[in-house]
């Protein structure tokens, strides 16, 4: 007869299952942040998460399903608007510009940018449509029901065009000039754009 495992082992062998999943979940979000999905390997995956490769494919079944993961909530704008859709140009701008680059430390504490995973992933045949659907599932659509007047999916589509053309400039391009440029400024020119299609009512 097996003797049965005590239920402390089974919490605590559950505890470490959660937490390895956790970690891999974390690098994979920070690598597929500075690098398109082509040029992430599984096994650097594993590297940054201190695991062994095959506990990637053990938690994860393999690198797509593992990136469908990464997205998922990685572009909810609901929880982070403003309480006025007055400010939401301003509001907008300034997040993108003080989203860390590629080579700094990172927007967030695990080293994750939304904005970037989404440019890469963009321009890769394997995950453009996910990250394209995502984008529109979790951005587009919930700001398109918050915006008053006619076309207001257009409306919001169009705002998300400003971010992501500003993120592009930002983290991809470099561009000197809006390096150059206040913060201040750059928020109230960007800004004044986006919000010419919050309040448009045509």
């Amino acid at each position: 007869m097996t003797e049965a495992v005590p239920k402390s082992t089974e919490a605590v062998a559950s505890r470490n299952a959660t937490e390895t999943r956790g970690r891999i979940l974390e690098a994979a979000r920070a690598c597929f942040s500075r690098r398109s999905y082509e040029n992430v390997g599984v096994r650097e995956i594993g590297r940054a998460a201190g695991v062994d490769a095959a506990l990637v494919n053990r938690y994860f079944g393999n690198k797509e399903m593992l990136f469908a993961e990464v997205v998922q909530g990685a572009f909810r704008v609901e929880e982070h608007l403003p309480e006025s859709l007055d400010t939401l140009g301003e509001f907008l701008v300034k997040g993108v510009m003080a989203e860390g680059r590629a080579d700094d430390e990172g927007s967030t504490d695990d080293g994750f940018n939304a904005l970037r995973l989404l440019i890469l992933a963009a321009a890769s045949p394997e995950t453009a449509a996910t990250v394209s659907a995502q984008f529109h599932a979790e951005f587009v659509a919930p700001l398109a029901k918050k915006l008053r007047g006619r076309n207001a999916e257009l409306r919001a589509a169009l705002i998300g065009s400003y971010v992501i053309g500003l993120a592009t400039m930002r983290h991809l391009l470099d561009s000197p000039t809006l390096a150059d440029a206040s913060q201040r400024k750059l928020a109230a020119l960007a800004g004044e754009a986006i919000q010419a299609c919050v309040q448009a009512r045509a």
